[in-house]
C-alpha cells in the first residue's frame, strides 16, 4: 500500500496556488498451479487519486477589479486564446480554476489462465474495472473576458465573456471490461506464431444521480439550445463490441540465435475514461454563462442571484446565453491499427543491432470543434460580401469559399461551442535503429535513432496542451485542411547513454594490487553520460483573431502565404524565429491558405553527466558519492516561438519571439547515500 500527499507550489508574484495530490494503491494477487502445464493468476486492486487545486491571493484587490462579486479578479485574453496561451493576461488574483478538485477511485479485477500443451501455449483471461469519479472541476469560476485586440481591451468591448459563478460536484460512474484469447504456436524449433483476439466494452459515461448533461444536434445538425439531461452523456453507446485481433511472428532465421526477424500487427482501442473536463461545465448543474459587448455593462456577476432562463424563441429578456460544450453524443471509440517489422542481428557476443519499421493508422480520434460556428459558402454571384459575425467586411470573387455576413451563429441562443468529436485520423511511420552493448570491460552503452513522420488533424485538445498548435480545427466542416504534422512530430531523434566503470583499484587494470587507503580512494569510480538530440517541433503561425468571422473565438485563424515574399521564412533567431512578412492577412470573412504545422521550432541538444564513487565500509555497508551535471555544456535550448503574426491589421512586434527555454541552464548537484 502506498499513500502519498504531495504539495506542488505554482509561483506568481500576485497570487499563490498549489496542487495537492493524494494517491493510494492496494493490490492482492493469487497464483494457483494446477499442474506444470496449467497456471492461473488472479489479481484484485484498488487505487484512489485525489486532486485539489488550491489558490489564494497574496495581495488585496479592490472589489471593483472582480468580475464575480466577492471573488478574486478574473482572466483576460486577446485574440481568442485561453489564459494559458501566449496572448493572455492571466488572472491578477487567484486562478480561474482555483478551488477545483476530484476523487477518482478504480476497482480492478483480472484473472488469467495459461495452458501449455504440445506446441501450443494458450492464454485466456478476463479483466474488469469499476470507475467512480467525483468531480468538482468546472472552470471559469472567476470569469474570463476575451478581447479581439489591445485596443478593444482599453475600450472594454469584449468578443466573449464566460463565467460559472456557482459550481457543483458531479459523480461519474462506468464499468470497463474485456476478455482475451491468445495462442503461441511453435510451428518449428526456430519459428513461433502468435494469434489472438481481445474484446473490450464499457457501459458508457454515466452520472450517479442522473445529472449527465450534454448538448445534442437536431436533424439539420444544429445545436439544440437546451442540453439533454439523463443518466448517460451518450445517446448511443458504441463501445460494446470492440474486437481487436493480434498476430505476431518470431523467426530465428538461421537457427543459431544470432539473426531474428519479428513482425506483428494489432488493433487497439483507447477506452474513453475521462470526459469530465467538458461535461462538468454544462447547465443546469454547472452552466457557463456567455455574454458579449461592453464589459462594464454586465459585471460584477452576483453568484447568489438566480440565473435567468435560457434564451430562445419567445423568451423575454433578461435571458441567459450559455457557452455550450460537450462530446459527440454518439461518440465512437478511438482506434489505432499498429504494425511493426524488426530485424535483430548479433554483431558480436556482447553487441546487438536492431532495425525496425513501425507504422500505425488511427481513426475515431478526438478533435476539438465548435459546432456552432458559421459555415462557409461558395460565392455564386460576381462578388460576395464576407465577414461572418465580425464588424469588418470583405469582398470575394465568384467561386471563392467565404463566410457570409451573419450577425449571429447558427443557433443564436447559445454561444461559441467547445466539443470533442470522434472524427480525427492519425498516421505514424518511423525507421528505428538501436545498438546496445552489455557490460564488457567496464563499458556498456546504448545508442538509438528514430526518423519518423507523425500526422494528425488535431493534437492539442485543450488550451493548456495546444502550445505549438491551435487548440481547435480551423474549419469544422473541412477537417482535411488541418491534416498535417502532429504537435508531437519529431523528424529526427537520437539518444546515446553510456556507463564506464573506471579501471582503477584492486583487481582492475590499474592499481590492481592496491590496498588499504589507496584502494579505498582509487576503486569504485563510475562515469555515466546521456546525450539527447532532437529536431524541432512543428508550429502553426496564427492571425491572432477570428478574422474569418465564423464565431469560433477559441481558435485564432491562420494567415495566408504572401505571394510577394522572396526571403527566408525561418530566420532561426531567438528575437525573431520566423519572418512575419512571409504572411498576409486573408480577406475578412475567409480562411487563410496556410497549412497547419508548416514551420519548425528550435531543436534540442543536451548532455548530462554523472560521476559515482562507491566505497565499501564493511561487508554489509557501503557509501556512494554522486556528482551530477545536467546540461553540462550549458547549451541554450529554446522553446516554441510566439506564433501570433498580427496585432490587429499590422504585424506584431513579438511575432517569432522566443520567450522561454525548453531546458534549464547548467545544473550541478552532489549527493551522498549510505546503503546497509
Amino acid at each position: 500500500m502506498d499513500d502519498g500527499d504531495n504539495l506542488i507550489p505554482l509561483g506568481d508574484p500576485l497570487f499563490g496556488s498549489s496542487v495537492r495530490l493524494r494517491n493510494q494503491v492496494v493490490s492482492l494477487q493469487e497464483t494457483h498451479i494446477f499442474s506444470p502445464q496449467v497456471i492461473n493468476n488472479f489479481t484484485a486492486g484498488f487505487s484512489r487519486a485525489a486532486f485539489n487545486y488550491d489558490s489564494f491571493g497574496l495581495v488585496p484587490f479592490p472589489a471593483s477589479a472582480s468580475f464575480v462579486t466577492g471573488a478574486a479578479p478574473g482572466g483576460i485574453t486577446f485574440g481568442g486564446v485561453t489564459t494559458s496561451g501566449v496572448a493572455a493576461i492571466t488572472a491578477a488574483g487567484t486562478s480561474n480554476a482555483g478551488g477545483s478538485g476530484n476523487r477518482r477511485n478504480l476497482f480492478t479485477y483480472s484473472d488469467g489462465l495459461q495452458i501449455v500443451k504440445g506446441t501450443h501455449q494458450v492464454t485466456v483471461g478476463v479483466w474488469f474495472q469499476r470507475l467512480r469519479d467525483n468531480e468538482n472541476t468546472a472552470s471559469r469560476r472567476l470569469g474570463l473576458a476575451s478581447f479581439a485586440s489591445f485596443q478593444t481591451f482599453l475600450q472594454g468591448t469584449t468578443t466573449n465573456f464566460q463565467v460559472l459563478p456557482n459550481p457543483n460536484e458531479l459523480g461519474w460512474r462506468s464499468w470497463y471490461g474485456a476478455w482475451y484469447f491468445e495462442d503461441a504456436i511453435k510451428l518449428r524449433p526456430n519459428l513461433t506464431l502468435q494469434v489472438g483476439v481481445r474484446h473490450e466494452f464499457t457501459t458508457g459515461w454515466n452520472e450517479v444521480s442522473g445529472r449527465a448533461a450534454n448538448y445534442i444536434t437536431d436533424a439539420q445538425g444544429l445545436l439544440v439550445t437546451t442540453p439533454r439531461i439523463g443518466s448517460s452523456a451518450y445517446t448511443e453507446n458504441n463501445a460494446k463490441r470492440l474486437f481487436g485481433p493480434r498476430v505476431s511472428l518470431a523467426w530465428d532465421v538461421f537457427g543459431n540465435g544470432k539473426t531474428a526477424l519479428r513482425a506483428g500487427y494489432g488493433m487497439y482501442y483507447s477506452l474513453i475514461d475521462d470526459l469530465s473536463f467538458l461535461l462538468n461545465s454544462l447547465p443546469p448543474a454547472n452552466g457557463s454563462i456567455t455574454l458579449t459587448g461592453s464589459l462594464p455593462s454586465f459585471v460584477p456577476i452576483n453568484p447568489l442571484a438566480p440565473v435567468a432562463p435560457s434564451c430562445g424563441p419567445g423568451v423575454p429578456s433578461p435571458c441567459t446565453v450559455y457557452a455550450p460544450q460537450g462530446i459527440q453524443a454518439n461518440a465512437k471509440t478511438p482506434t489505432v491499427q499498429e504494425w511493426k517489422f524488426t530485424l535483430e542481428q548479433q554483431l558480436d557476443r556482447n553487441t546487438v543491432l536492431r532495425m525496425s519499421y513501425v507504422g500505425s493508422f488511427g481513426y475515431h480520434g478526438f478533435v476539438s470543434v465548435d459546432p456552432n460556428a458559421v459555415p462557409t459558402q461558395i460565392c455564386s454571384a460576381i462578388t460576395c460580401v464576407s465577414g461572418g459575425t465580425g464588424a469588418a467586411r470583405g469582398s470575394v470573387p465568384q467561386g471563392a469559399e467565404y463566410i457570409p455576413v451573419s450577425p449571429t451563429r447558427p443557433n443564436p441562443y447559445v454561444g461559441a461551442g467547445f466539443f470533442w468529436f470522434t472524427e480525427g485520423n492519425t498516421s505514424y511511420n518511423a525507421l528505428q535503429v538501436d545498438v546496445s552493448r552489455r557490460l564488457t570491460y567496464g563499458l556498456q552503452f546504448r545508442a538509438n535513432y528514430t526518423w519518423s513522420k507523425n500526422l494528425d488533424i488535431n493534437s492539442g485538445l485543450t488550451g493548456a496542451q495546444a502550445n505549438n498548435q491551435p487548440q481547435m480545427v480551423m474549419n469544422r466542416n473541412d477537417l482535411h485542411r488541418d491534416w498535417g504534422p502532429s504537435a508531437l512530430d519529431i523528424t529526427n531523434q537520437s539518444s546515446i547513454s553510456a556507463g564506464y566503470e573506471m579501471p582503477f583499484g584492486r583487481g582492475k587494470h590499474w592499481l590492481r594490487d592496491a590496498g588499504g587507503l589507496a584502494d579505498k580512494l582509487a576503486s569504485g569510480w563510475q562515469l555515466n553520460a546521456i546525450t539527447t538530440l532532437m529536431s524541432g517541433f512543428p508550429f502553426t503561425p496564427q492571425v491572432g483573431s477570428n478574422r474569418s468571422g465564423d464565431g469560433d473565438t477559441r481558435n485564432p485563424d491562420r494567415p495566408s502565404v504572401n505571394p510577394a515574399f522572396t526571403g527566408t521564412v525561418l530566420l532561426r533567431k531567438p528575437t525573431q524565429w520566423f519572418d512575419p512578412n512571409a504572411y498576409v492577412l486573408p480577406t475578412v470573412g475567409t480562411f487563410g491558405n496556410l497549412g497547419r504545422g508548416t514551420l519548425r521550432g528550435p531543436g534540442l541538444a543536451d548532455l548530462d553527466l554523472s560521476l559515482f564513487k562507491k566505497t565499501a565500509i564493511s561487508e554489509r555497508a557501503s557509501l556512494q558519492f554522486r556528482a551530477e551535471f545536467f546540461n553540462v555544456l550549458n547549451h541554450a535550448n529554446f522553446g516554441t516561438p510566439n506564433a501570433v503574426v498580427f496585432s490587429g491589421a499590422t504585424y506584431s512586434g513579438s511575432a517569432g519571439l522566443v520567450t522561454a527555454t525548453a531546458t534549464t541552464s547548467r545544473q550541478i548537484q552532489f549527493g551522498m547515500k549510505l546503503a546497509f
